[in-house]
C-alpha cells in the first residue's frame, strides 16, 4: 500500500548552512549541520551535503570520505581528486584517524570515564536496521568521559576506537543512557512517524530534542599528499548548550 501522506523531497527539512573549515587543491574539511544527509539516499537526491557542495562550488569530482548520520553534525572530510580520496579513505579503513564526538545523554554514568565494549549485531524491526548486542557480532569499543552533568542529563566526550555503523548510538542505548533526540534507539515508533511525516512537537516529550544530540567535534588525519597531521575542529552546537542550561532549571 502506498502511503499518500509520505513526504516527497521538496517537503523534507534539511539545514544547508555548512561551513568550510579547510580547503586546498586536493581536499576539504566541512562542518556539516543537522539534519542533512552526507550522500544521496532515499528521497534525499538533492538535499544532501555532496550534491549541495558540488553544485554550489562547481566541484563535480568531489567525494565525501567519511559519513555522518543525517542528524549528526560536525566534521566531514571531502576529497577533490581520486588520488586524494584513496589516500584519505585508506586511513579510515586502517583506523589511524582520530575522532572525537560530543553527545548529550539521559542520566549519568557511575564511572566518569570508561569504555563500552559490547559487540554489535543487526536486527531488522519494522523494516529498519538496528544495532543490538550480539556476543558473536562485530567488535566495537567506545571510550567516554563525562564533561558535565546534572541530575537528568550528561554531556560526554566520546572517542570511538572502532567505526561500526550506529556504534556510539547503540552503545549508549545499551548502557541505559541513550542520546537525547535519538528517535531510533529511544522509540522506533516515533522514528517511523518522523521518517514518514516529519517532526511533531508531541515527540519532544519523549526524545527531548528535535535533532540527535551527537556532534563530530574533532578529527585528526594525515594530509593525502604531504602526510602531515591535520586536525579540524567544529564548535559545540548552540542547541546543545541551550538544552543543557535549560535542563538545570526544569
Amino acid at each position: 500500500m502506498i502511503n499518500s501522506d509520505r513526504r516527497e523531497e521538496g517537503d523534507l527539512f534539511v539545514r544547508t548552512d555548512y561551513k568550510i573549515l579547510y580547503e586546498d587543491d586536493c581536499m576539504m574539511a566541512l562542518d556539516k549541520p543537522a539534519p542533512l544527509p552526507v550522500h544521496p539516499v532515499g528521497r534525499f537526491k538533492e538535499k544532501n551535503l555532496l550534491w549541495i557542495v558540488r553544485n554550489q562550488l562547481g566541484l563535480e569530482e568531489l567525494r565525501m570520505v567519511n559519513r555522518l548520520d543525517s542528524e549528526t553534525s560536525g566534521v566531514v572530510i571531502a576529497a577533490k581528486t581520486k588520488e586524494a580520496a584513496f589516500g584519505l579513505a585508506s586511513q579510515f579503513e586502517a583506523r589511524t584517524v582520530h575522532k572525537e564526538y560530543s553527545g548529550l545523554i539521559f542520566g549519568a554514568f557511575p564511572e566518569k570515564k570508561g569504555s563500552i565494549t559490547e559487540s554489535l549485531g543487526y536486527k531488522i524491526e519494522n523494516n529498519y536496521h538496528l544495532r543490538v548486542f550480539d556476543p558473536g557480532g562485530e567488535t566495537a569499543v567506545t571510550d567516554y568521559e563525562v564533561v558535565e552533568e546534572n541530575s537528568r542529563f550528561s554531556l560526554l566526550c566520546l572517542k570511538p576506537q572502532t567505526g561500526r555503523m550506529h556504534q556510539i548510538r547503540a552503545h549508549l542505548a545499551l548502557s541505559g543512557h541513550p542520546l537525547v533526540g535519538d528517535k531510533i534507539y529511544i522509540d522506533l515508533g516515533i522514528y517511523d512517524r518522523y521518517v514518514q511525516h516529519g517532526w511533531e512537537e508531541a515527540m519532544l516529550k519523549t526524545v527531548k530534542m528535535p535533532r540527535l544530540a551527537l556532534h563530530a567535534s574533532s578529527l585528526r588525519i594525515r594530509h593525502p599528499r604531504t602526510s602531515q597531521w591535520m586536525e579540524f575542529y567544529s564548535p559545540l552546537p548552540q542547541e546543545f548548550t541551550d538544552f543543557f542550561r535549560s535542563s538545570f532549571r526544569s
